[in-house]
């Protein structure tokens, strides 16, 4: 990783082996604007070619917010212009598919609101862990919008039609309570908690062999769109090609230790 300072984000690798995403613009409620996604992509992309990363860490900065949603005040000033809504989109629909392919574990830490993008942000996160005095909501409806990063697949993927349908057609919120009960989050930690268990968790995560995350991983997805038949077989792929890969390393391995030319 670079040691780029950037505005709207912070990033922090204490652990070499875990990076830590902190939206960074308290403030606003860590709502989102066009430099801050740049940042975060820019970041992202930079943590997936980084192989001594195994897991990525996204949260909020403060106490009260994980992220709000989309900076809606900097859309109003800029006319509400469609190029720019577009590109906005864009950039945030990028943005996320890149978390959600990593292929690295990512954890969403939701401190906070999680609103609107913020919700579907961590949709795309490998896991979602939240404190006690979290809530989540997708409020676009409301503004006579979707939202369409992600949140009608990757939510009714997650929880099922019914409760997708709900939360997205009737916008309200709920609580952390409710969404570690409909399965939207992994975990409820009380706030004195949250950031010690995270921290615990996510070096659990770093212990594991990163080939077998990638490839489990891989077989996780492939479930989705694709018949039990079909999910089986490609996870036995998966499983030969951690074996063989495990054998090279093992011939790499002896060789070093007799001095044998691989």
């Amino acid at each position: 990783m670079s040691n780029r300072t950037y505005s709207n984000i912070i990033v922090e690798t204490g652990d070499v082996r875990v990076t830590r995403v902190t939206i960074n613009r308290p403030a606003v409620l860590n709502a989102m604007n066009y430099a801050a996604l740049e940042e975060l992509k820019e970041a992202l992309l930079e943590i997936d070619k980084d192989p001594d990363v195994r897991v990525l860490v996204i949260t909020g900065s403060g106490d009260k917010s994980f992220v709000v949603g989309a900076d809606l005040k900097e859309m109003q000033s800029s006319g509400g212009e469609p190029e720019r809504a577009e590109a906005f989109e864009a950039l945030g629909r990028q943005t996320l598919n890149l978390i959600d392919g990593l292929g690295k574990p990512s954890i969403c830490a939701v401190n906070g609101y999680a609103l609107g993008l913020g919700l579907q942000l961590a949709l795309a996160c490998t896991f979602r862990i939240a404190s006690s005095k979290a809530k989540f909501g997708l409020p676009e409806i409301n503004m006579g919008f979707l939202p369409v990063l992600g949140a009608t697949q990757r939510l009714t993927r997650l929880v099922g039609e019914a409760k997708a349908a709900e939360m997205i057609l009737v916008g309200d919120c709920i609580d952390a309570a409710e969404a570690f009960r409909i399965g939207l989050v992994n975990m409820v930690l009380p706030e004195a908690q949250f950031m010690a268990f995270i921290d615990r968790f996510t070096e659990r995560l770093a212990e594991k062999e990163p080939m077998a995350i990638r490839l489990a991983m891989a077989a996780i997805k492939k479930e989705k769109g694709t018949s039990l038949k079909d999910g089986l077989s490609y996870e036995a792929e998966l499983s030969k090609s951690l074996r063989e890969e495990a054998r090279c390393l093992k011939t790499r391995s002896v060789g070093d230790k007799d001095g044998t030319e691989i």
